[in-house]
């Protein structure tokens, strides 16, 4: 299998979905496969773990020993990639188009010119609607070609100049739709590091990008799908500077376009995936709580339409209504529904064991931890926070892993550790110099418990002189608009409201966002 292991034909195997691996035997029974191949399938697929085992008996077929176990392996992850690709292919227009040049070609060939003129027109007229600019290059090379047969016949449909004047047009809109897609893919990148701007500095970055001339007018978007991508780059953009109007008009619009052109669907089902999570995350981020959980119902019931029937959109689909339902449960105060939650992301995981990506699970464990925390539940939540701080790419959601740093000095104080409070925080103090930029908040916070384990602050009386200081100076800072961010990470005036009150985190919570649940 040259570069393919087993483990890897192991993971295929079991990544197939019902209808891929019904469709896959009865391919085999159809091309007369041999049964020894559907026999191996059988074994692989019943196993709950990967075991190497499986891969070193022999496999006996009608006519004796299979050639060798390699070859058996390398036969059986073929037919999987032969079956898949039928399996998909009336539903991919890439699939379509390609198999229909061959036709044009194989037409050509047999000198069945009308027949030719016939496809390749209706051809064209499909890849158009997808917006498939290479491979409408292709057809009208393939075109120029039917001209001189036709001219011969004194046949007229076009001419050269005009394929040319045509071949030119295409070319310009793809390069439009290449600009947007690498633009696209620099933004995707600032947001994975850090989702929100933290000062004005920030601020002139993200506008310095929405005044970029690809980003400033939507009439310079040559093709729908480049249109969706300018929505989709501002979107995003307006998010990390928490202009959350702004980035509704553009999902909005983004939806909008998808849904006159059913077509785009089928192609960019992530660009609509991405639209709806964020008008979740508006929701969210303005404490409409049932709004929010309305939206998660809208995007679990994609889930059902064909566009979305991948393992990989499913698996999108799962990690970021699961996300929203657990934070909005716990930012309520709601702890046993964030519980029910949560088993049913332990279900999530594993059943798609292997697949989450690195951010997924450690947006998982953050939020897992906050749960933890608000519900004074400090050794769970440090378990959990432990789990962040052991992730080896420091690049992946740098906001995150710096409040998971804090929430690591605050759970270590409520656990009584101030011996090694002082050494955690000038680690801290080390990590946050490789940062791009910080909210005052963040270094407000390690300021006062620097204080705080430098004092050894124990008596009750004492704490609470020390939280009232903090209350204060927090108040202060939080009149920044960039710094009201700080409470989608970690509810620090909750915290400390609690500190000062004697209520707990959950009942506080509860009783601020009681009504975030009727609009």
């Amino acid at each position: 299998m040259n570069l393919i292991t087993n483990k890897d034909l192991f993971d295929l195997v079991k990544s197939l979905s019902k209808s891929e691996k019904r469709f896959l035997k009865l391919n085999a029974a159809a091309t007369n496969q041999q049964k020894v191949l559907i026999q191996f399938f059988d074994e692989l697929e019943k196993e709950k773990e990967y075991n190497e085992e499986l891969f070193i008996k022999p496999h006996k077929s009608k006519h004796g020993l299979f050639q060798a176990q390699s070859q058996l392996s390398e036969s059986l992850y073929d037919l999987i990639l032969q079956c898949l690709r039928g399996f998909y292919a009336e539903s991919s227009a890439s699939f379509t188009i390609k198999d229909e040049i061959t036709d044009i070609l194989n037409l050509f060939d047999k000198a069945q010119y009308k027949q030719c003129r016939k496809v390749l027109n209706k051809l064209k007229q499909e890849a158009y609607k997808y917006e498939r600019f290479h491979f409408i290059l292709e057809i009208i090379s393939l075109e120029k070609m039917l001209i001189a047969v036709e001219n011969q016949f004194g046949i007229v449909h076009t001419t050269i100049e005009r394929l040319i004047t045509e071949e030119k047009a295409l070319i310009q809109k793809a390069k439009n739709l290449g600009d947007y897609t690498i633009l696209f893919s620099k933004i995707n990148m600032m947001t994975r590091q850090s989702s929100k701007a933290k000062n004005k500095t920030d601020v002139i970055a993200l506008d310095d990008l929405l005044n970029s001339p690809l980003l400033k007018d939507e009439g310079l978007a040559q093709s729908k799908r480049a249109q969706v991508i300018y929505h989709d780059c501002r979107s995003a953009l307006f998010a990390k500077k928490q202009e959350n109007e702004k980035r509704r008009k553009e999902c909005e619009a983004l939806i909008r376009i998808m849904d006159k052109h059913p077509e785009l669907m089928e192609e960019m089902p992530k660009r609509y995936l991405s639209a709806i999570n964020n008008l979740i995350a508006i929701s969210y981020e303005n404490r409409h709580f049932k709004a929010c959980h309305e939206y998660i119902k809208l995007l679990r019931d994609k889930a059902e339409l064909k566009a979305f029937n991948t393992t990989d959109l499913q698996l999108k689909i799962f990690t970021s209504t699961y996300n929203a339902e657990l934070i909005t449960y716990t930012d309520s105060g709601k702890y046993e529904n964030a519980l029910q939650a949560i088993n049913n992301i332990e279900e999530g995981l594993a059943r798609f064991k292997g697949k989450i990506n690195k951010e997924e699970v450690l947006i998982f464990y953050y939020n897992i931890a906050l749960l933890h925390a608000y519900a004074g539940e400090y050794s769970k939540a440090l378990d959990y926070i432990n789990l962040i701080l052991s992730q080896g790419d420091k690049l992946l959601r740098q906001d995150l892993q710096c409040f998971a740093r804090i929430i690591n000095i605050g759970l270590h104080y409520e656990l009584g550790r101030l011996k090694p409070l002082r050494y955690i925080i000038s680690s801290v103090k080390e990590y946050y110099k490789t940062q791009p930029s910080l909210f005052k908040t963040e270094m407000l916070i390690l300021s006062y418990f620097e204080k705080l384990a430098a004092e050894g602050v124990t008596a009750k009386q004492d704490e609470i002189a020390f939280f009232k200081s903090f209350y204060k100076d927090l108040k202060e800072v939080m009149k920044d608009k960039h710094e009201q961010s700080v409470k989608l990470y970690f509810d620090i005036e909750t915290y400390t409201e609690s500190k000062l009150t004697g209520k707990s985190i959950n009942t506080l919570l509860n009783e601020k966002y009681e009504k975030a649940w009727v609009n």
